[in-house]
């Protein structure tokens, strides 16, 4: 093996001046990059508030979580697991075509044949933190640092005989993962582990368009739908199902179809544009049909103060492709923020990109407060920049710093890895810097990473 020598170079008086110079400059700007405010912390804080981190006991706020059997029926127990969840999202954005990738979800091809066919592709993309969190899962799980093609049989191995233990997932989410609760959104479906608690999603009684949508929401209710007296009936009755099935909130998705300005529509223009529908054979438009969807949102909204429950939101990026950031914008919600002062909202993914924002909601208005669910996989740095700024702007009851938003557990696992490292360097840097002591940090761990979403949910 050749081996390279260092080459030394002589350094002149004045140059290592400059030097002098650049480092200490450099070095007062690190020190002073926030205002002290508090002492200064004792050696060895860094360790003890990475510790502390790390052991907490973590809510994590959201997760789409499959039972494991009914993840083993849909699909092959292979490397592919941890790909067709997020990293997907970048494969296909590096150039691989939807219905290539889909047919990698199945058992047409053998491990090695998917991995030459994705390789191109995951080579091109695995550089987003999308492709670290899967890098990361399995070097924690497996001791294997990459896929290659010479590790991916050996990955496909461990994750097939992973899923033969039925202990599988209680060694991920609850000694891995050291995860108390996990708060899910799968519908109605219940996982029995009493670690697991529920929102449902109500969207469905917001994007109807067509009288064949109508119909379809109340034969799921055995109810006639004839009116909009009826249809909020039938509203009433889904919302009590679920609160009877123990939901400890509710979670609308509708960034992902139409804007997040809900006008407060009068009863009569929402009842004319019910009344065009019934008569229709044809979907209406978005345009034509927004007053309508617009009035069942306010709707529902009073189905939340009723039970006094929160609503979690999506805000921010859409998964995918093919969508309107400018729809998902956080502050188009600030009218019903106002309007429903007594109904706390949780805005999701860090709003991201729109940090800022969400900033200002959740430090302008009692019942806004914010998730950082999705987010560290989204980005890492817009976590830390923007972990800094909230803490310098949003009381800290408001910010809940972990949520998986996975469909399997390996890589929820892996994301909860990534918030408590950066969760640890924000604190850290906090601490060093005098803006918060180490008893403030631990404190403030504490609340984002567990006990805020207890207090907001009433998990116990």
């Amino acid at each position: 093996m050749k081996i390279i020598k260092p080459v030394h170079c002589k350094i002149d008086v004045g140059s290592r001046l400059v030097l002098a110079l650049f480092f200490l400059l450099h070095s007062q700007f690190e020190t002073q990059a926030q205002i002290q405010l508090r002492p200064l912390p004792e050696s060895g804080f860094e360790q003890r508030i990475t510790a502390y981190v790390n052991q907490m006991e973590l809510v994590d706020t959201h997760e789409h979580l499959m039972p494991m059997e009914d993840l083993k029926k849909s699909m092959p127990m292979d490397f592919m697991l941890l790909l067709h969840h997020y990293a997907d999202d970048d494969i296909k954005s590096a150039g691989m075509g939807k219905s290539e990738f889909a047919e990698l979800l199945t058992d047409k091809y053998s491990v090695m044949k998917k991995w030459v066919i994705i390789k191109p592709f995951w080579e091109a993309s695995k550089n987003t933190a999308y492709g670290r969190v899967v890098l990361l899962a399995i070097n924690e799980l497996f001791g294997i640092g990459d896929l290659t093609d010479e590790t991916v049989k050996e990955v496909s191995d461990r994750i097939k005989a992973s899923y033969n233990d039925p202990s599988w997932y209680d060694y991920i989410l609850k000694e891995k993962a050291n995860i108390k609760y996990a708060i899910m959104d799968v519908g109605a479906q219940r996982m029995e582990d009493k670690m697991f608690v529920n929102v449902e999603k109500f969207d469905q009684f917001i994007r109807v368009f067509s009288k064949d949508d109508l119909n379809a929401i109340g034969k799921a209710y055995d109810l006639k739908i004839t009116s909009l007296d009826a249809y909020e009936r039938t509203l009433e009755k889904a919302f009590s199902e679920a609160v009877e099935r123990g939901i400890v909130g509710v979670k609308t998705a509708l960034a992902y179809h139409r804007i997040l300005k809900y006008e407060n529509t009068a009863k009569t223009d929402a009842e004319a544009v019910f009344a065009k529908m019934n008569k229709s054979d044809a979907p209406l438009s978005f345009e034509e049909v927004k007053p309508l969807q617009d009035y069942m949102m306010h709707r529902i909204i009073a189905q939340l103060r009723k039970y006094d429950i929160p609503m979690q939101v999506h805000t921010g990026l859409h998964a995918g492709d093919g969508n309107y950031i400018s729809n998902s914008n956080p502050a188009l919600l600030a009218n019903l923020f106002l309007a429903y002062r007594d109904v706390k909202f949780s805005l999701f993914h860090g709003s991201y990109p729109y940090g800022g924002e969400l900033s200002a909601l959740a430090k302008g208005f009692r019942n806004v407060y914010l998730d950082m669910s999705w987010l560290y996989i989204i980005s890492p740095s817009y976590a830390e920049r923007y972990l800094h700024e909230w803490l310098e702007t949003v009381p800290a009851n408001k910010i809940m710093a972990f949520g998986g938003d996975y469909h399997n557990v390996e890589n929820a696992y892996g994301h909860s890895l990534m918030a408590r490292a950066v969760v640890a360097k924000v604190l850290v840097e906090k601490v060093k810097t005098g803006y918060l002591t180490e008893t403030e940090a631990m404190d403030v761990a504490r609340r984002i990473l567990r006990d805020n979403a207890i207090e907001l949910f009433r998990i116990e």
